[in-house]
């Protein structure tokens, strides 16, 4: 069970950049072209940045310029300015103050919220009060993904790094967070809920969904390289893929492979750590990313990581394919 919340800030903890053009249209009566992905094909700007032909930059500086701003930045402070509560997502609100109720920590991490919006206008907006933690990555000097930032909040919040989960909806960004050792959640800008959900499941703000305790019992079992248990996950006509290739067949052979290529037989690796994460959950199948640390016999420490696929039927697994 993770322990804390950390939130990035525009398009999570605000509402998307295309709703807010429309809002900002409405306040200012400048017109604002093309909305991304909420309508892709009467955006050619989105379809030319999905193509690789225009950098995430360069395509809202093309916003900007169409409604008539020197740039993107301040094209964002307005949309601070002239919004006010309108451009706070109600869900985003909602699930931080249902978190501070359950005494959970609540921290915020942007790359951009000072140079944005300007320090006054930080501080005058009630929705940035009261964190547990809060880093604004321009008075560090650096910006997500460099490891600067989330260190800054695991310090702020006093708690191990893999207690906390961080929610972003750039890919990067999330990628820092998980280098760094914390659960990150990508949002997707046109539909926070999805992310929320999980979110309130993992700091157990919200039942977990079933499969979890699946993922729990395969942590417990492959971290404890215990035979039995990892058998008692599988279907008695379960298959195994390892890295594409189809290598077992029913328990005999799945044990076998476990013996033989996993290293049950072998005696367990000096610190050993194994930490399996739910990454999403449709119907029967289930992905799951993996990650494992242990000393060398130099002392240095190795890392490995991964992914598997579940098909699970009768609460066992009866397909595995997984990558490393």
């Amino acid at each position: 069970m993770a322990k804390a919340l950390l939130f990035d800030i525009g398009d999570v903890v605000m509402k998307s950049n295309w709703d807010m053009l429309d809002l900002l249209e409405r306040a200012t009566g400048r017109r604002i072209s093309g909305r991304g992905p909420v309508d892709p094909t009467g955006d050619p700007d989105w379809l030319a940045y999905l193509d690789g032909d225009l950098s995430w930059d360069d395509y809202w500086e093309r916003k900007a310029a169409s409604g008539g701003y020197g740039g993107r930045y301040e094209l964002w402070r307005d949309m601070c300015v002239q919004l006010g509560d309108d451009q706070f997502d109600r869900d985003a609100l909602a699930l931080i103050d249902e978190a501070r109720a359950a005494g959970v920590p609540v921290g915020l991490l942007s790359n951009d919220l000072v140079a944005i919006g300007g320090a006054e206008w930080v501080l005058s907006r009630p929705e940035f009060a009261g964190f547990d933690a809060f880093v604004d990555a321009t008075v560090l000097g650096v910006r997500k993904p460099d490891a600067a930032p989330y260190l800054a909040a695991i310090e702020q919040f006093g708690l191990a790094p893999e207690d906390i989960v961080f929610l972003d909806d750039t890919v990067t960004c999330i990628e820092g967070a998980r280098a760094v050792g914390m659960i990150g959640l990508h949002v997707d800008p046109t539909d926070h809920a999805a992310a929320f959900r999980r979110a309130r499941q993992l700091v157990g703000l919200a039942d977990p969904p079933p499969a979890q305790a699946l993922v729990d019992a395969a942590q417990a079992a492959y971290e404890a390289v215990d035979l039995d248990a990892a058998m008692a996950l599988f279907h008695p006509g379960a298959v195994v893929y390892w890295n594409g290739e189809r290598v077992a067949e029913g328990h005999d052979e799945i044990r076998s492979f476990h013996r033989e290529k996993l290293g049950f037989d072998r005696p367990p690796r000096v610190d050993y750590r194994l930490r399996k994460t739910l990454r999403a959950v449709d119907g029967d199948t289930v992905v799951v990313e993996w990650v494992s640390t242990y000393r060398r016999d130099d002392g240095t420490e190795a890392r490995r990581f991964g992914g598997e696929f579940w098909t699970v039927r009768f609460g066992r697994l009866i397909e595995w394919r997984a990558y490393s």
